[in-house]
């Protein structure tokens, strides 16, 4: 045989071989490029407004700086009741939710997400769920902020097996825009749930069943209890700790410091309870009374008359400000009274009448700064309906 022949065999041989792994790449290229188009025809931004509602990416957990993503609230760390967590995660496209004590009501351990709605829009609501052991959980969509009205409110029972769980929903004429979307999953049995493929997404109203085109209020009224209690102000008496987290428990003690945004150096050194009674030390009083606040949000009836009392004392005699204010802009006063400490216990008491016209929700606001830097004590405080 010539050696053409041989070199013109050889040829062959490896061009028959790149084409038949240039077939098996190919194949194997569009096997890949077929799952691919599968997971982003499954994970496009349109299927709901939830972050994460398939569970690709771990919980972030962190309400303060990521409340658009997946967080966990817990009684436990409010000292509101014993309702913690075990331990939570994702696998396998699913959320777990490990609780080691539910509390006493439902919305003491909450799987929460914050998310924006149009106002008169409906909404498909739909998730998977199962638990260790069958129980029930709540889902919501309700206010991030007191009063905490409920706009949407449905209970499930979770059984072994997944099941899923279908809602439609109308976004209320003046709700907010931003609203917490919530799973509560406080009060019944200690166990592990399962959560999957949570969507809510915007629908015509032509695709929404009939049993479910209920008229939703025009407006959204503040749900108060018929009757009041009679003191407004909790842990007044300071039977427990200072909670200080405005953002989750605005309706518990907490302080504004303008140090933390720098309006000026004021700070507060330490603050607690010691032996029922409430303190703050001011370490730089800042150069206006409501440098340093101490604050609770309180629910007011519009046209109501109420006694505002308080105790209070000072380390160093100094004057403090006691108000009740707008808790947003333009923080506006209802009511403003000075008030001069000495270092002898004093109780002060006031009568107030909540104007027609006033918000329902209100900062009740202990302002200490301006005068001199020291430690006040508080105890006692109420709010009550005058009889």
């Amino acid at each position: 045989m010539s050696k053409i022949t041989k070199i013109t065999k050889l040829l062959l041989i490896l061009f028959t071989a790149f084409l038949l792994f240039s077939c098996q790449f190919q194949e194997k290229v569009e096997a890949v490029e077929s799952v691919v188009q599968q997971q982003q025809s499954s994970d496009t931004s349109g299927t709901s407004l939830l972050n994460n509602w398939n569970f690709r990416s771990s919980i972030k957990n962190d309400q303060a700086n990521a409340p658009f993503e997946w967080w966990i609230w817990e009684a436990a760390n409010y000292g509101v009741s014993d309702g913690t967590v075990d331990a939570y995660g994702i696998k396998d496209g699913y959320a777990f939710i490990k609780v080691a004590n539910p509390g006493t009501d439902t919305w003491h351990i909450q799987f929460n997400q914050w998310v924006k709605l149009k106002q008169k829009q409906y909404y498909l609501i739909s998730f998977k769920g199962k638990a260790d052991e069958p129980r029930k959980i709540n889902i919501k969509i309700l206010m991030n902020h007191d009063p905490w009205v409920n706009y949407f409110a449905e209970t499930v029972e979770l059984g072994k097996e997944w099941n899923t769980y279908t809602f439609y929903y109308k976004h209320p004429d003046k709700a907010d825009e931003t609203v917490n979307f919530c799973f509560e999953l406080g009060k019944d049995k200690a166990t592990t749930i399962y959560i999957a493929d949570v969507i809510l997404k915007p629908v015509d109203e032509s695709e929404v069943p009939e049993e479910f085109r209920e008229e939703e209020p025009e407006t959204v009224e503040y749900d108060f209890d018929e009757e009041e209690p009679d003191n407004l102000v909790n842990n007044g008496d300071f039977a427990y700790k200072i909670v200080n987290d405005q953002g989750s428990m605005p309706t518990e003690w907490w302080i504004w410091e303008a140090g933390k945004y720098g309006i000026s150096p004021a700070k507060v050194e330490s603050f607690g309870v010691e032996n029922g009674v409430g303190f703050v030390k001011v370490e730089n009083s800042g150069s206006e009374t409501w440098h340093v606040q101490f604050n609770q949000w309180v629910k007011l009836r519009k046209g109501n008359s109420y006694v505002i009392s308080f105790k209070a004392k000072a380390a160093e005699p100094r004057k403090i400000w006691v108000k009740l204010v707008q808790t947003g802009a333009p923080y506006g006063v209802y009511f403003n009274q000075e008030v001069d400490l000495s270092t002898e216990w004093q109780t002060f008491v006031f009568e107030y009448t909540h104007p027609d016209d006033a918000d329902p929700v209100v900062t009740l606001s202990f302002e200490l700064g301006k005068d001199k830097p020291t430690t006040v004590y508080f105890d006692d405080i109420s709010i009550s309906p005058k009889k």
